[in-house]
């Protein structure tokens, strides 16, 4: 099995958590920047799990784009050097 099929979803999955917990992260300085606005955990979780959402189905068409484009231009070297 290739390296790239048996680690690949791990390195998705810590993209994603860290690509989640960035975006919050910016949310939760965005709203200590803002006095008028009360500090609301339950909100912050929320987002958290909005932004986690977000993050996973970009990351997935990203990916999916990425793919193809991978294998558009192996088809094409293919077809160069044959």
């Amino acid at each position: 099995m290739s390296p790239i099929y048996e680690y690949g979803p791990y390195v998705f999955l810590a993209v994603w958590i860290c690509v989640a917990l960035f975006k919050t992260l910016q949310h939760f300085k965005a709203m200590q920047a803002d006095r008028s606005e009360n500090f609301n955990l339950f909100q912050l979780i929320g987002n958290l799990f909005s932004i986690l959402i977000k993050s996973f189905v970009s990351l997935v068409v990203m990916s999916v784009i990425a793919a193809g484009v991978i294998y558009f231009l192996v088809l094409l070297f293919e077809e160069i050097t044959a």
